[in-house]
């Protein structure tokens, strides 16, 4: 057995679903523009377009890059899908008072987890050859996962975006390897999109293009975590009930169809929770509740607005009591969208 094979088995007994060798030379990557689309919405995500040499070179992050070890853990389970014949609106068939969190973000922060995963590999591998060395990137440095991804072999960028596999689909996180072995890669393998549109006309909002196209500021995962202000008022009917990133376009996906695998990651939430709870929640009682969860990245704020939002489009005259309690808020942003949503509920 070769070292890459031998290392690949040794990430899959770390937990990866999927393990692959990429070069570190771009010109062995397919694909590597953002394929970011104009239009004032992209204004914020303008760090996606800086640096792009060395978001698109991992040598550029570490200079001794030979090779990239790139691992796909799976994070598992059949979250809730939209009833057959209901359309692409997040709302149908669902308790309106309900908040919904994309399914990565209902487990245990991947950050550290996935990180320790690789340090494991990484500590083989030293012991396996001697001067191995590596640095570890999981979804925290400017290198752009996925496309490494794909030119290891993982599967190919789909029309989402998204890096699908066809025996995972895409309910997986990215975690690798920069190396500083000249190591064997592995075949990219071709896209199998087709002339499938199921992600395109599942997107409320409009983020996806034709042809790989991404209006990036359009996109509901990006407006619920990385977006600080307020949701722009054309978009917010489009984010419906989610109040924590969005799954919509991967549960289109027939390739993720019958997908139950349990994943590596500790799940700690329900796919679900109580708008009227999340909106209310203080500092201390936030980081208690999901301290230990991806939300923390949205901080507590960012969460009490998204909830704010998403009563707006329940159309739940109950929650309209919370929302009086908002009007006055000393923070803008909350107090505006509280003010909205007013506006869009039965008296």
């Amino acid at each position: 057995m070769t070292l890459a094979a031998e290392l690949k088995e040794r990430a899959r007994q770390a937990g990866a679903s999927l393990a692959g060798i990429a070069s570190a030379r771009p010109a062995a990557q397919a694909a590597l523009a953002e394929g970011l689309l104009p239009g004032p919405e992209s204004e914020s995500l303008a760090y996606l377009r800086r640096d792009a040499d060395v978001r698109q070179d991992i040598r550029r992050w570490y200079p001794e890059a030979k090779s990239v070890l790139v691992c796909g853990f799976s994070y598992g389970g059949q979250g809730p899908t939209v009833p057959e014949g209901a359309g692409p609106s997040p709302l149908a068939g669902r308790d309106a008072g309900m908040g919904r969190i994309a399914r990565y973000a209902l487990h245990e922060d991947y950050h550290r987890s996935l990180k320790l995963r690789m340090q494991e590999v990484l500590a083989w591998l030293r012991d396996r050859q001697p001067g191995a060395d590596g640095r570890i990137f999981v979804d925290s440095s400017p290198v752009r996962e996925r496309l490494y991804g794909a030119a290891a072999g993982l599967g190919w960028i789909g029309r989402n975006r998204l890096l699908i596999s066809e025996t995972a689909g895409s309910f997986f996180l990215i975690a690798g390897l920069a190396l500083n072995l000249e190591l064997e890669p592995d075949r990219p393998v071709p896209g199998r999109c087709g002339s499938c549109r199921r992600c395109l006309d599942a997107c409320p909002t409009g983020a996806l293009g034709p042809e790989g196209g991404f209006r990036a500021g359009r996109c509901i995962a990006y407006l619920t975590i990385e977006h600080r202000g307020p949701v722009p008022p054309g978009l917010r009917r489009g984010v419906g009930c989610w109040v924590a990133g969005c799954d919509l376009c991967q549960e289109a996906c027939p390739w993720n169809e019958g997908r139950t695998a349990a994943g590596v990651l500790e799940p700690l939430l329900p796919g679900d929770l109580p708008l009227a709870e999340l909106a209310g929640l203080g500092e201390p009682s936030f980081r208690e509740r999901f301290g230990r969860t991806p939300l923390t990245r949205l901080k507590r704020r960012g969460l009490a607005r998204n909830a704010l939002l998403a009563m707006g489009n329940s159309g739940d005259a109950r929650l309209r009591p919370v929302l009086e309690r908002f009007r006055a808020d000393p923070d803008p942003v909350l107090q505006e969208q509280a003010l909205w949503s007013l506006s869009r509920l039965p008296d």
